[in-house]
């Protein structure tokens, strides 16, 4: 079973959630693992033990930040024939040296750039849909010829694409473990939380679809109602490199909004310890939107999916608070196990934020049911059974 990944640099959710499944196969499937390049992932993969094989692309195939978009048609003409195409050959090379019986790719970039390779084998192709597609048209339809079957990670996903692609699609949820284990804790969050402060924590990279530009600005609402004494959020997720404008932006808000409570605390190793330290968890991701700000002009769009960091909070009994954007109503119960409000809405979110600040009892509540749904309805156990279910079905068995 090779599993291919596209962006190694990174173990945020697609790539966490995709190390999950890998690790969570039955004896019978024995997975090796397909990367772009070095990174955190293939780290993360040797150290368990995982076979990693690197199969670099050519220089304009390592775009990333979605610049590939903005070639003109010259430019992807050239790049296919000189780049893309010598790349599928290496692939199918090792493919075929591998005797490998069926290709999982997680993303589309991904399906770009190996599963043409996978299907001149017979070997079948599954995409994983992690959340919206930023690739359409003619891409799009490229990648979808060549794979056999796709895998969406929510009801929103699959009923989002195309009606030749959803009849060829499977919804999985992912899933999570208990993850709520004993640990280590964050010493300035416990001590906040000793003098009555209550924390939030909001665990996303720090690029423009995650909000984190409306979450400062809800932030800078409740301050003005409940004072700055009443609460701190602290933002944990890497800053992604040619992102740097939006960080400088972020960062002056911030100062502009008098939030001296908000602590901007880059990626973490262990985002656990800011789970057991916090009351709430929210990210108030956006699909779509335009951004503007000093001399940029940013058109946002956004890939969500299935948030993992809704998933591992709720395991920690934390009311999550998240956007009503693809997949995440189907996480948070409104309500139930915590608030689901419309993206883009700072007003809207204070007012949800004033809520789980003010009363203790609701935190509690809410948290509790959350933790119970995640247990109950997003396992490792069904996450890992629904996806090999679908492989059992290719492979014949």
């Amino acid at each position: 079973m090779a599993y291919f990944v596209s962006y190694p640099q990174r173990m945020a959710g697609a790539n966490r959630s995709l190390r999950q499944l890998v690790l969570g196969l039955r004896p019978s499937y024995e997975p090796l693992v397909i990367a772009t390049d070095e990174g955190r992932v293939t780290e993360a993969y040797r150290h368990d033990g995982v076979a990693v094989h690197v199969l670099r692309p050519g220089r304009d195939l390592h775009t990333y930040g979605k610049g590939a978009l903005r070639w003109s048609s010259a430019q992807r003409a050239r790049v296919l024939a000189t780049q893309l195409a010598p790349y599928w050959w290496r692939v199918r090379r090792f493919l075929g040296r591998e005797a490998v019986s069926l290709l999982h790719v997680n993303d589309t970039r991904g399906a770009l750039l190996a599963a043409p390779a996978a299907a001149s084998l017979r070997i079948p192709v599954v995409v994983h849909e992690r959340g919206e597609r930023a690739v359409g048209g003619t891409i799009a339809r490229f990648a979808d010829s060549v794979s056999t079957r796709h895998i969406a990670v929510s009801r929103a996903v699959a009923d989002a694409l195309p009606h030749a692609r959803r009849i060829r699609t499977s919804v999985v949820y992912n899933g999570t473990d208990d993850v709520a284990t004993p640990g280590p804790s964050v010493p300035e969050l416990e001590r906040l939380r000793a003098k009555g402060i209550v924390t939030l924590v909001c665990m996303a990279s720090i690029v423009p679809f995650k909000g984190h530009h409306h979450l400062l600005q809800a932030l800078g609402h409740l301050r003005a109602r409940l004072g700055a004494g009443r609460f701190a959020c602290f933002v944990a997720g890497d800053f992604v490199d040619g992102h740097e404008a939006y960080h400088r932006y972020l960062e002056r808000r911030r100062d502009e909004l008098g939030l001296e409570m908000v602590a901007f605390v880059g990626w973490q190793d262990d985002p656990f310890r800011y789970y057991r330290s916090a009351d709430v968890s929210v990210m108030v991701s956006v699909s779509r939107e335009r951004l503007v700000f000093d001399d940029e002009v940013i058109d946002v769009r956004g890939n969500e999916g299935f948030p993992r960091t809704h998933l591992e909070a709720m395991c920690f009994g934390l009311p999550c608070v998240g956007t009503g954007i693809v997949g995440v109503p189907e996480q948070i119960v409104d309500g139930e196990t915590g608030f689901v409000v419309p993206p883009g809405d700072p007003k809207a979110l204070a007012d949800v934020l004033e809520q789980l600040v003010c009363s203790g009892e609701l935190r509690e509540r809410l948290g509790a049911a959350g933790r119970r749904r995640v247990l109950d309805v997003f396992s490792t156990e069904r996450y890992v059974a629904g996806v090999t279910e679908v492989y059992e079905r290719l492979l014949g068995r």
